[in-house]
This record gives structure tokens, C-alpha cells and sequence, in this order.
């Protein structure tokens, strides 16, 4: 659906997106959650700056092109909540189906991770090409600059290869021309901000909860009951197995690891989450959260499984906790997750919770 710069702008300003900083949020609260948070452990990896109003976001193009009125209303969505934005060499570039070659993706996104100008980047979108321009990135040089990267879909191989070679916790989050809705806006913020108060009282966890039941999204299944923590870590199911085999893999070890997935036959969800499996990815992840299947019916029904049967199939004799149909995805109204911050996963209750701040 097209819609106009003034049709974004007045939405953000109805819904006082603006002004949706975390102290707005009014997350549940976990006693247990806030115990393990007080007295357990944070992650190791380094956190970026917090995000604050009048700060500069980076939009790279790190992937796919994308049209320069999507980003014109992207930029102005972000404005609209007070930040100043800046484009690269490649906005609006196109190079086949990529923004660019792999060289110049690469030192776009160098380059935003390198300006002092520069407080944080959103990727654009993500489409295809985050894999080709890997092995181009200098992780050395994104460590002694942290700041926070954001995306999905594609930018999945994105911010895990980051949080893994360069120990900076990434956001799987929107990018700069999805829908930035009030609810993505309010969670976006949750996760990257803070305020003052926040910083004298303490990290409050934020619970993140299943669909509501009236919603459009597919409703959330405990496949196996239980809880369970470890550092968040997955995205899109595409790019989790695409990555199999190279220096660039996702880790798994403790982890709670979630993903997702869009347009795809639910042959291939089998495939791939098979894959992972043989692959022994689940053996030592602690829980599985996963998100949306957008778009992922069969296109012969009669002749095929659903994506609630195979992944119940595929992952019910793991034995950890595994829960499915949660509010992230391909979608509007998504939830950002952390990657590499402590959460904790009730897959009974269907909800996540971060136990730790994303950001300083």
C-alpha cells in the first residue's frame, strides 16, 4: 500500500510517537525477572549508545536498492520522533538487485560506523546482498566505534556476524522504510533509549507478549512448556541457514534463539529448519522463540503440511522450551529484539523478556 509523507506524519504525530521515549512504555513487570537482573549477570558484549532526540541516525543501504521516495518517507518518519537523518553515497542507487557493488555497500557502512557525526545507523531495508559484503567489513574497527546498527530480514547475517566478531550488540529491529507504526516506534525506543530515570532506577524488564487474540497475527503455540534463559540471537530463518558453513554461522551455544520468515513455501521452512537441526544449531541453544511466518501457505494445501505442524514436528523433541507465533517478523506492529543481551523466554506464557538494557 502507498501512502504519503503527510499520511505518516500525521499518524506518528496523533499517536505522540514523538514523545514515545521507554518512560512511556508501560511494560509488565516480572519479580523473578527483576531478581535475576539485580543479582545475575550481564552480557559480555559491548552496548551502544543509547538513543536520544536530537542525534544523528545514519540510513545505509547495505543490501537491497531501494527507491529514493521510500527513503524521502522513511527520513521523514524518523524526523518526526526527533532525530536528524543522513543518507550515504548509495541512497536511491541501484546496481542490479543491489544498492551497489559489494565494495562500495561495504564502505558505506564503514563509513557511517566511522563518522563522529554519525550517532547510529538503520539500515534501509533488507532484500538480498548482506553476505556478499561480509567478509569486506573490518569488525576490529566497528568495535572501537560502537553504535547501534538496526534492521531486519536480510540485515539478519548483518547484526549477528557483528555481535559475534565485534562483541557490539546489534538491534533486529525496523528498518528505515518499514512501517514505523506507533507500536514499532514504542518498542524500537524501549530497546534503544533511556532516560534519566531509567538510569537511576535501574533497568526495569521489559516483557515482551504474545499477539493479542483478535489480532491478524497468527496466534502464538507452546510446542514445549517451560522457561529458559540465554543471550538472544537468530532473525530471519533464510539467512540463518544461507550462512551455514561460513565463518559467519550464527552461535547458538546458550542462546535463546528465535526466528522468522516471509514468502516462503512451507517446504522450505521444513528444509531449512531441518537443516539447522542435522546441523545440530539446536542442540545447545537454551529456548526457541519464533516469530511470523508471513505469506507461507502452501500453494497446494491439499498436499502439504502447515507451518504449525512441521514446526511442531521438527522441534517438539528437543527438549527445551519452544514457543511459536510471537510479534516479530515481516510485519507491521513488530517488537525489536537485542541481539546479544540476556532475556528470558516463557514459552508457556508465550512471552520474552529482556532481563538487561540494550544500550548505555
Amino acid at each position: 500500500m502507498n501512502i504519503s509523507r503527510r499520511q505518516v506524519l500525521g499518524t506518528l504525530a496523533a499517536s505522540g510517537a514523538a514523545a514515545l521515549l521507554p518512560s512511556a512504555v508501560q511494560a509488565q513487570k516480572s519479580s523473578s525477572a527483576q531478581k535475576a537482573t539485580k543479582h545475575g549477570k550481564s552480557s559480555k558484549f559491548i552496548k551502544p549508545k543509547a538513543l536520544q532526540s536530537g542525534m544523528t541516525i545514519g540510513v545505509a543501504c547495505p543490501a537491497g536498492w531501494t527507491q529514493m521516495p521510500n527513503l524521502e518517507l522513511g527520513k521523514a518518519s524518523l524526523e518526526a520522533l526527533g532525530f536528524t537523518v543522513v543518507f550515504g553515497a548509495l541512497a536511491g542507487k541501484q546496481y542490479g538487485y543491489l544498492s551497489g557493488t559489494d565494495k562500495e555497500r561495504a564502505a558505506e557502512l564503514m563509513g557511517f560506523v566511522e563518522r563522529k557525526d554519525v550517532d547510529a545507523i538503520i539500515c534501509a531495508r533488507g532484500g538480498y546482498g548482506i553476505m556478499r559484503m561480509l567478509p569486506l567489513l573490518d569488525f576490529a574497527r566497528i568495535r572501537k566505534n560502537p553504535k547501534i546498527i538496526c534492521g531486519y530480514s536480510d540485515i539478519t547475517a548483518l547484526v549477528n556476524t557483528v555481535n559475534r566478531k565485534s562483541g557490539l550488540v546489534c538491534l533486529h529491529g525496523p528498518g528505515a522504510t518499514s512501517t514505523l507504526d506507533p507500536f514499532t516506534v514504542q518498542w524500537l525506543m524501549a530497546v534503544a533509549s533511556t532516560d534519566d530515570d531509567r538510569k537511576k532506577q535501574g533497568f526495569t524488564p521489559l516483557v515482551l507478549t504474545p499477539p493479542a487474540k483478535e489480532s491478524a497475527f497468527a496466534p502464538f503455540q507452546t510446542i514445549t512448556a517451560g522457561k529458559a534463559r540465554g543471550r538472544l540471537a537468530g532473525g530471519n530463518l533464510t539467512l540463518l541457514a544461507n550462512t551455514m558453513g561460513t565463518p559467519f554461522e550464527v552461535d547458538t551455544k546458550g542462546s535463546l534463539l528465535f526466528f522468522e520468515d516471509v514468502t516462503e513455501e512451507p517446504y522450505r521452512i521444513d528444509r531449512m529448519v531441518t537443516q539447522l537441526l542435522i546441523a545440530g544449531k539446536f542442540k545447545h541453544c537454551a529456548g526457541i522463540a519464533i516469530g511470523q511466518f508471513t505469506k507461507c501457505t502452501a500453494e497446494d494445501p491439499a498436499h502439504s503440511f502447515t507451518i504449525a505442524e512441521i514446526l511442531q514436528d521438527r522441534l517438539s523433541g528437543l527438549g527445551i522450551p519452544v514457543v511459536s507465533g510471537l510479534q516479530f517478523g515481516h510485519i507491521a506492529a513488530q517488537y525489536t529484539l537485542p541481539i546479544g543481551v540476556n532475556a528470558e523466554l516463557d514459552a508457556t506464557a508465550g512471552t520474552l523478556t529482556l532481563l538487561e538494557s540494550a544500550v548505555v
